[in-house]
């Protein structure tokens, strides 16, 4: 397990107001679809790495919990005490926008055997853009809000491909590549959730005008 204790490291962070958690799995796929049954077909989408950042008040934790680490009793550990956790597209209960699932969380029932949104309060992202007139995956967000990462151009199939070239190979570089952009996916939901209530401010501001 990768542990890495942020506190007092992000002088900008703002103080969470419950103990929160900020969720991404990348993932193999290793079944048949080349369509978009693709991203439905959860059961042949093997956990590589579940990415947490806890944060609850000045305390700012990093979790990754890799390949076999990946289990659902690691998992529920480290989510002890979590209030809410924060996802982009995640939820396995259909929203009440377009009455969609997501991704990660029917990924981890499938693997790992527990629905997250039917044990933990849940703001996923996807839906909360959509209410804003934002549409579009999380990296298509970044850009509309303004938000730029280190490790640009990279999505889920390129987290895919490096996987298997590390199983292939054992070669660190591409764990490591792996890891940095999955930690770079967790982070960046605490910044869309800044973006969108800085956002939501101004339009508030200006409907006062």
């Amino acid at each position: 397990m990768n542990m890495h204790c942020l506190s007092n490291c992000d002088t900008t962070l703002s103080e969470a107001k419950v103990k929160t958690a900020y969720l991404d799995i990348e993932t193999s796929y290793v079944g048949s679809f080349t369509d978009q049954r693709l991203f439905r077909d959860c059961i042949n989408h093997k956990i590589t790495v579940i990415g947490v950042r806890i944060v609850e008040g000045e305390k700012d934790a990093f979790v990754q919990l890799v390949s076999e680490e990946a289990t659902r009793e690691a998992l529920m550990t480290v989510l002890a005490g979590v209030e809410l956790i924060v996802t982009y597209n995640g939820r396995s209960i259909p929203d009440n926008v377009k009455g969609y699932t997501g991704f990660d969380f029917p990924v981890i029932a499938a693997q790992l055997g527990v629905v997250l949104d039917k044990v933990f309060k849940h703001l996923d992202l996807c839906p909360t853009c959509w209410k804003a007139g934002l549409w579009g995956g999380q990296k298509a967000i970044e850009e509309m809000l303004g938000l730029k990462r280190e490790l640009a151009g990279k999505d889920g199939k390129w987290a895919d491909e490096t996987w298997k070239k590390y199983v292939a190979t054992r070669t660190e570089t591409f764990l490591k590549e792996l890891l940095t952009y999955n930690r770079e996916d967790v982070f960046m939901l605490r910044r869309i959730e800044e973006a969108l209530e800085r956002r939501s401010h101004k339009s508030g501001v200006r409907s006062q005008k």
